[in-house]
């Protein structure tokens, strides 16, 4: 099944008791793994911007990390995080992460990279804004400095993303093209866009998560709720079941063929060596004589004599 990542981002405002929930809701509507943002206001922005007091009041300590990694552990869901500094991804590899999330911001960030990549973790690579040259360079940047194990994620930088705009054709493209494996980090409202990546191959979903849009932050309206993460987790089990390479010989519905079909019956009384024709047919269901037969019996002298509705079965 496609892994399912609950971005829970800094939807938490900086509240470690709304973070927690947030961890216990979404593992209890079947997420695989929790992601959060390690950062520091000063690890993204100048004390003068204007983005500068969300992010400072949106920050978590290294003890609420721990808490979260504990509560991710005990409501057996993995833990992940993107971390905006080097110091904070020392920090979370003491933590002993499922993976380190690149941020789209961070794709071209040798120094992020590295210090990620040197790890040994698993790598989740956000490609937003991103062409696909540069996405090429930074994997192989990421590889260079021992990243074995990378997920591309296909990513559009739009809050909210029109579906129009979700380009998830480049999903197949990227599958073919990076030889890695390949997510969608999707930011369209609901949870069909992202039912249409997995169908065209996308293996990680992550997807915006919150326990109530209507709280204060930039990200909840365009998240889901827990309603809506059960549902997708449920969605994402009969999409992949539709699309999956099916091995039987036999299809399926083989059984239903001579029900729904057609077959070839007398429409009249004929009798021996009558020449049958088209008009003194009736084709039918269910098919016991089959419609591929019909050449050989029309203009054909009746091997012995029929009744009407009887079977035009050609043999003695």
């Amino acid at each position: 099944m496609a892994y399912i990542i609950a971005e829970i981002g800094f939807n938490h405002g900086g509240n470690v008791n709304l973070a927690v929930k947030m961890v216990e809701s979404a593992a209890s509507a079947g997420a695989n793994a929790v992601k959060f943002q390690s950062f520091l206001a000063s690890d993204l922005y100048l004390p003068d911007n204007e983005n500068y007091a969300l992010f400072k009041a949106g920050e978590l300590s290294e003890e609420d990390h721990l808490l979260l990694r504990r509560v991710a552990e005990d409501n057996k869901v993995d833990f992940l995080s993107t971390p905006f500094s080097v110091k904070w991804a020392n920090f979370l590899d003491k933590l002993n992460p499922a993976g380190f999330k690149v941020a789209s911001m961070d794709l071209n960030n040798p120094v992020l990279l590295k210090a990620v990549a040197q790890k040994g973790r698993k790598v989740y690579l956000s490609t937003g804004a991103s062409s696909f040259l540069e996405v090429k360079s930074s994997l192989e940047y990421l590889k260079k400095w021992g990243a074995d194990d990378v997920c591309v994620f296909h990513c559009v930088s739009n809050y909210p993303t029109k579906p129009e705009d979700a380009c998830l054709s480049r999903i197949p493209e990227m599958i073919d093209e990076l030889k890695v494996q390949v997510g969608f980090s999707d930011h369209t409202l609901g949870i069909y866009t992202p039912l249409a990546a997995v169908a065209m191959g996308a293996e990680v979903i992550e997807k915006h998560f919150t326990i109530d849009k209507s709280l204060n932050g930039p990200d909840h309206a365009i998240s889901i709720d827990p309603a809506e993460l059960k549902e997708l987790v449920s969605a994402v089990q009969d999409v992949e079941k539709a699309v999956k390479p099916n091995e039987q010989i036999a299809r399926p519905d083989d059984n239903k063929r001579a029900v729904m079909r057609r077959g070839i019956y007398a429409g009249k009384d004929i009798a021996q060596g009558e020449i049958i024709t088209i008009e003194s047919l009736k084709l039918v269901r269910p098919e016991v004589v089959p419609l591929e037969e019909l050449e050989k019996i029309e203009s054909k002298p009746a091997v012995r004599p029929y009744k009407r509705n009887d079977p035009l079965k050609q043999v003695l």
